[in-house]
């Protein structure tokens, strides 16, 4: 099970967050992809400090709609000690300001 946050950032199109587990927690940011040429490639990079300091990138993510109409974030991390990607949603947070997210576990396929 994973929890977290996101937040957006006064910065141009950037965001922070955490993501956690019983086996990790780390903070990260989001930054708008610069090199993104096709539709399919990620909206954003997602980076984190290595314990030298130095960034990392950890995942990648995009920007979605809802069939409701709810934009939300589906997130990709890499992560130590966990085999495959780490997927998750980051929903926009109905009792929190503007700009608020809770990183959720992404629903199972039916």
């Amino acid at each position: 099970m994973y929890t977290g946050t996101l937040t957006k950032m006064d910065a141009d199109n950037a965001f922070a967050g955490d993501i956690a587990s019983l086996d990790f927690d780390i903070n990260f940011s989001m930054v708008a992809n610069d090199f993104k040429t096709k539709g399919q490639h990620p909206d954003y990079v997602i980076e984190a400090r290595s314990p030298r300091g130095r960034f990392v990138r950890i995942g990648s993510a995009w920007a979605a709609t809802s069939r409701a109409g709810n934009d939300y974030m589906s997130m990709a991390f890499n992560l130590p000690g966990i085999a495959g990607p780490v997927r998750v949603n980051a929903v926009q947070d109905k009792d929190a300001e503007d700009g608020n997210y809770k990183i959720i576990p992404m629903a199972a396929a039916a």
